[in-house]
């Protein structure tokens, strides 16, 4: 992300220079740089397109160029806004960076799609969806703990830390195989786009496991929704709604104490009510209904 908003400034800083020696060309009447080309890195580097014609006073009279490097510019910087957004996401604690690192029960490995915890269980794997702005370590201490008990989990890592730009990821681990059933789940808007994923490939799924999430499309797959009594930042709406889309067995689990951000390691999330149970207690019971539903 940093890189790109670099890539982006760049841009717009070698573009302001070109405008800037079209305009000294044109003084001179030398030969000039094409329009062609100005408006090419325009798209790219609106910004400082736009700074150049109004500093420069340069192309201000030609009609492309007063309508399109000024939509570049707009277009750029809601780019680069958006870029700043996501690049603020929140970071896992030391518990998740601890509960990364492989040991004799459960092996950590990293994969095309992100990592494999990797425990005693042959037959069933969870693919997990993250959270949005949530690094995606932050759910190692839970997806560690069922690891050691009945499956093993992938941990998929997402664009931008976002699970709408990597919704499909699942197909990836799938075709991979090695297990007899699959399961996809995440948390929040992980869950929905893991949901959403799995609502489209039922042939593939076995089940969907909703963290503070809730499925977004009609399914016949069986489903539990956990979440916690004291979250402040999932949609009550959505799930109350849910049990209409679930043609197969549904659960709906309310962990009592529980809230939003202690399914991860992060920290406090905005909007999030106070949790009255620990987040060890969160991960404990959250693994128990999980293995309850498959088992």
């Amino acid at each position: 992300m940093k890189v790109c908003i670099i890539i982006f400034s760049l841009l717009s800083l070698f573009t302001f220079f070109l405008f800037g020696i079209d305009k000294w060309k044109a003084v001179r009447h030398k030969w000039r740089i094409s329009e062609a080309t100005l408006l090419f890195f325009s798209f790219f580097g609106g910004i400082g397109g736009f700074a150049a014609m109004l500093l420069f006073r340069h192309k201000t009279r030609k009609w492309k160029f007063r309508i399109l490097v000024p939509l570049f510019a707009v277009l750029d910087a809601a780019v680069i806004v958006f870029l700043l957004w996501t690049a603020d996401y929140y970071q896992a604690g030391e518990k998740a960076l601890s509960a990364m690192q492989s040991d004799q029960l459960v092996s950590v490995d990293a994969t095309a799609t992100g990592w494999l915890f990797d425990g005693p269980s042959e037959n069933e794997a969870l693919i997990f969806y993250p959270g949005a702005k949530v690094d995606e370590k932050a759910y190692a201490p839970l997806l560690r703990e069922l690891a050691e008990g009945q499956m093993d989990v992938y941990l998929v890592k997402m664009p931008l830390h976002l699970a709408i730009f990597g919704m499909n990821a699942a197909g990836s681990v799938v075709r991979e195989g090695g297990y007899d059933r699959y399961y996809i789940g995440g948390h929040s808007l992980g869950g929905a786009m893991a949901a959403s994923y799995a609502a489209a490939h039922e042939e593939q799924i076995n089940g969907v496991i909703l963290l503070a999430s809730y499925p977004t499309k009609a399914t016949n797959l069986d489903t539990i929704l956990i979440y916690g009594s004291e979250d402040g930042v999932l949609n009550m709406d959505r799930v109350e709604n849910a049990e209409k889309l679930v043609s197969g067995a549904y659960e709906a689990y309310c962990m009592e104490g529980g809230n939003h951000a202690q399914f991860g390691d992060y920290g406090y999330q905005a909007g999030d009510g106070e949790a009255t149970i620990s987040a060890k207690e969160q991960w404990d019971l959250t693994c128990d209904e999980i293995i309850r539903f498959i088992g």
